[in-house]
């Protein structure tokens, strides 16, 4: 999955979600689509800038 998309998921993810938010319940809401696993590489791989949300 390109990081664009996981930012757009990620993104939408937290704007929808009541509560605590988590990469494991990202994950479970998708089904085990995208891994836990993917989301952390993702968040820590570099800084995302405002330009880029």
């Amino acid at each position: 999955m390109k990081n664009s998309k996981l930012l757009d998921l990620y993104s939408d993810y937290l704007m929808s979600a009541f509560g605590q938010t988590t990469a494991t319940g990202l994950s479970s809401l998708l089904n085990g689509e995208v891994s836990h696993d993917h989301v952390q590489r993702f968040l820590t791989s570099e800084a995302q800038t405002s330009a880029d949300l």
